[in-house]
């Protein structure tokens, strides 16, 4: 009886282990979420470098050819990652800071730059996609780049050299109501700004929901990403972001398969096998002695009966 409960339990976790493994990311901006609010076609198109650990100085061996995706950032970022990339801008490096609600500001305090994150809600009652929160930015300062869509983004202050502006009809919805109140600032709005770090590029846009799947096709917004990043080797840092349960979970799974895959772990489920099939045949030939022994005193009785009744004895 224990043993058919300790058979089913391990059997059990075996398959739970298997549904967390294969079942897809729905963790928004997760380049393996291939759901609308993911990264899986960023991922497949341009192949980022992932970063999952904390930011190190010899990730960028080569800053001048390196651009780092940094999109909606909820962890805040350390004195000594920041100092990285400090260092990763002044030597050429560029920074693609995505964010509208995240920790972007924290980044932006500590990088010593001016411009920040509003944080309020940026809307469009005119040049719109789908609805007022989905603005239609066509004043881009981009070659190539005609119109961009953004999606409940927010704005940039204290930018000097705007990349891209709202339209003159867009505003901040301070309240939420969907109508424009007496007191709520009017457009145009920097949402795309450039700033210039010793000889590299901290560019900022002011929200982080532009390349995920179903917006990255959306007017020129890939075309937008594709300018930005140039000829540059694609660095996506992913340390900063909270993981969900799920995402947990599957990381845990994975790390066990790779230390299954072992040659040492290998190995020792090999002998763990081998010895517990020898037990098992070691106490199949017990049973079936024992049962020998009383057939031969009582030839008349069940043999089928008697190993049943000796199996769950020695259980």
């Amino acid at each position: 009886m224990k043993r058919s409960i300790a058979i089913t339990l391990l059997l059990t976790i075996i398959v739970i282990m298997l549904i967390i493994y294969l079942a897809p990311s729905s963790e928004d901006f997760d380049p393996e979420n291939p759901y609308w609010n993911g990264f899986s076609n960023l991922y497949t198109v341009h192949h980022p470098q992932l970063i999952k650990d904390v930011l190190d100085e010899r990730l960028f061996p080569s800053p001048s050819n390196t651009v780092l995706l940094i999109i909606g950032p909820e962890r805040n970022f350390t004195g000594y990652e920041t100092l990285i990339l400090r260092r990763f801008l002044e030597a050429g490096g560029r920074i693609i800071l995505a964010d509208d609600f995240g920790s972007g500001n924290e980044l932006l305090e500590l990088l010593g730059v001016d411009a920040r994150l509003n944080g309020s809600l940026l809307v469009d009652p005119l040049f719109k996609e789908r609805n007022m929160k989905f603005p239609r930015i066509r004043d881009v300062k981009i070659s190539g780049v005609d119109e961009i869509v953004f999606n409940y983004a927010t704005i940039i202050e204290g930018c000097q050299n705007p990349l891209a502006l709202s339209s003159s009809y867009s505003f901040l919805d301070l309240n939420m109501n969907g109508e424009w109140d007496e007191g709520e600032p009017k457009g145009p709005f920097t949402v795309a700004c450039r700033l210039n770090v010793g000889e590299g590029s901290l560019i900022i846009i002011s929200d982080s929901s532009i390349w995920i799947n179903s917006m990255l096709e959306m007017k020129d917004n890939h075309m937008l990403l594709e300018k930005l990043i140039g000829n540059r080797t694609v660095m996506m840092d992913y340390s900063h972001r909270v993981p969900s349960r799920l995402t947990s979970a599957k990381s845990m799974v994975e790390s066990l398969i790779r230390i299954l895959a072992t040659p040492e772990a290998r190995y020792a489920i090999l002998v763990g096998a081998i010895l517990v099939i020898t037990r098992y045949r070691k106490s199949i030939r017990a049973v079936e002695s024992e049962v020998e022994k009383i057939l031969m005193r009582n030839p008349t009785w069940d043999k089928e009966l008697l190993l049943r009744l000796e199996r769950e004895r020695r259980r």
